[in-house]
């Protein structure tokens, strides 16, 4: 079994985009569903304590130092923007994991995109069915379903 420190940098690596094949499968697999969402609350629960702990110190910082021509905190508002920027990416990977766990299948896409044809397809149907006015947005999501991007 993977340690938790371990588990905790390949969730990490994933967030960044620089996990490999093998850690994405890892991760992904029905038996690592409920430690990677641990794990990412952990994360984002620790970037936002970050985040609070650096706003902090960076107000500090510009109350004791007002005169300044420049921001006297600009280097902790650039590792606040990262952070921020880090804790956006973790929130999108628990939205992904969360949809994994609760379509219980390993390629939650393929079952919601099933699912998304079918609802734009219906749509379409009802449209025509029920006479209503099409406009040239339920022109654009129906070219979607052939892979056509309209909008």
């Amino acid at each position: 079994m993977i340690g938790e420190e371990e588990f905790a940098l390949m969730v990490s690596e994933d967030i960044k985009n620089k996990s490999d094949q093998v850690t994405k499968d890892i991760l992904r697999s029905e038996d690592n569903r409920e430690r990677w969402r641990a794990t990412l609350i952990t994360i984002i629960n620790n970037v936002e304590t970050r985040i609070g702990y650096l706003n902090k110190e960076a107000l500090a910082l510009r109350h004791s130092y007002p005169d300044f021509d420049t921001d006297p905190a600009a280097s902790i508002a650039q590792t606040i923007e990262k952070s921020e920027r880090f804790k956006f990416h973790a929130e999108k990977k628990l939205a992904e994991v969360d949809r994994m766990i609760y379509l219980k299948q390993e390629n939650p896409d393929s079952k919601l995109s099933s699912f998304l044809k079918d609802a734009i397809l219906m749509h379409k149907r009802l449209k025509q069915q029920y006479k209503r006015p099409i406009d040239p947005a339920d022109v654009a999501l129906w070219d979607s379903i052939d892979g056509k991007w309209t909008f």
